[in-house]
């Protein structure tokens, strides 16, 4: 992949890892590749007022933050026994402190924009490039997690 950041390649010095209104960081752990080759995931937190947060133990990246800056939407690893490790979109809401992970799963998520309720990017980036535009008022939710 050419574009930097991209599912193989963000760093947690990145500018888009803080939301548009200044107020939070999105921090992750020991940075892995999940497989030979495959893109990087780690534990993920939130960091606000010096203070970290965790939101989830498995997430990929890079994530995108609604415009408002009070939503992130994150890529979250998973393994499932016939499907083998998955992705899946997760929305976490500051104000709430709620992760909801939604059902619909994906090969590789490289997200690009989060607009109101849309979030814009793709599925498998390298191979069979699917393009993203995925409303979260309209997908299912499986999970909905406090952090």
């Amino acid at each position: 992949m050419e574009t930097y950041p991209n599912p193989w390649n963000f760093e947690n010095n990145d500018a888009k890892l803080v939301s548009s209104n200044n107020l939070y960081k999105v921090v992750y752990g020991e940075l892995n590749e999940i497989g030979m080759g495959a893109p990087i995931g780690a534990k993920c937190f939130i960091e606000v007022n010096k203070e970290k947060i965790k939101i989830h133990d498995w997430c990929g990246g890079p994530p995108v933050w609604e415009t408002s800056g009070e939503l992130l939407a994150i890529p979250i690893w998973n393994k499932r026994f016939w499907k083998g490790t998955i992705q899946q979109i997760g929305i976490a809401n500051l104000k709430t402190k709620e992760l909801k992970i939604y059902s619909k799963t994906f090969a590789v998520l490289d997200l690009r924009t989060f607009d109101n309720t849309i979030v814009y990017g793709y599925d498998s980036p390298i191979h069979k490039t699917k393009t993203l535009i995925f409303d979260i008022e309209k997908e299912k939710i499986q999970t909905v997690l406090k952090f």
